[in-house]
């Protein structure tokens, strides 16, 4: 039994050896013992006694690759903490990705413009650093609407995009951007912004994405110019 996964998992779910005692039925002295590696091989029954206290499977206590990765089962236990209607939107809200990805996978390919960014300051991309390649990804409504895509190679936009994502873009200049829209500007200093369109009264901003990333005021439409709105993410290929 590798002891160093039960602390990990212990400390996930903020227990303390006393909490697991009282959860498991088991003596605190077994657990401590079995937590600083003194005791490496407990019995089934007790191990059984510590998984379902900490709800997650016994493959997690070894060096053995789980069935359900572990963070899916932390997602799993907060699911079940949840009221039984936010349950349901939930499986709702899954369901109908795993629909939408479903119809978005095609035998029929179409090829785009795809960007690539070798220079990121600050969370900015420069401009003159782009890569320009093609790729071919699955055909359907969603690439049918884009006019170019970005490749990501790092995580600056993270928790909303992360590395290796392939966003779809629709390049045109005439349409003005709508509240709550993801648009990417091209500044007069040469770099790219990627942001979440917003105005309050007569302040517009381009709102970052990551939170780390200061907002972009857009009430100066000289200090910017428009490369394309947001459609969604695409199927990278392998």
């Amino acid at each position: 039994m590798n002891y160093q996964k039960l602390k990990k998992i212990m400390n996930s779910r903020d227990y303390t050896y006393e909490d697991l005692s009282h959860l498991s039925n088991i003596p605190m002295s077994t657990l401590t013992k079995i937590g600083s590696g003194i005791t490496t091989n407990p019995g089934y029954d007790t191990m059984l006694a510590i998984a379902e206290a900490l709800n997650c499977s016994l493959d997690e206590f070894s060096d053995r690759k789980p069935l359900v990765p572990y963070d899916l089962e932390e997602y799993v236990h907060r699911f079940n903490q949840l009221p039984s209607c936010h349950q349901e939107y939930i499986k709702y809200v899954i369901n109908t990705e795993y629909d939408r990805q479903l119809y978005l996978s095609s035998k029929d390919k179409i090829s785009l413009q795809c960007f690539e960014f070798t220079n990121i300051v600050d969370g900015l991309a420069d401009y003159e650093s782009r890569k320009i390649g093609p790729v071919t990804i699955d055909r359907n409504y969603l690439s049918e609407a884009c006019t170019f895509c970005v490749l990501l190679k790092t995580n600056v936009l993270s928790p909303k995009f992360f590395k290796n994502s392939l966003l779809g873009f629709h390049y045109d200049d005439a349409c003005y951007p709508k509240q709550g829209e993801i648009w990417i500007i091209r500044l007069t200093n040469g770099y790219l912004y990627i942001g979440r369109y917003y105005k309050s009264k007569d302040i517009i901003l381009l709102k970052a994405l990551n939170g780390t990333i200061e907002d972009i005021n857009l009430s100066n439409h000289l200090r910017y110019k428009r490369i394309g709105k947001f459609l969604g993410l695409l199927r990278a290929p392998s």
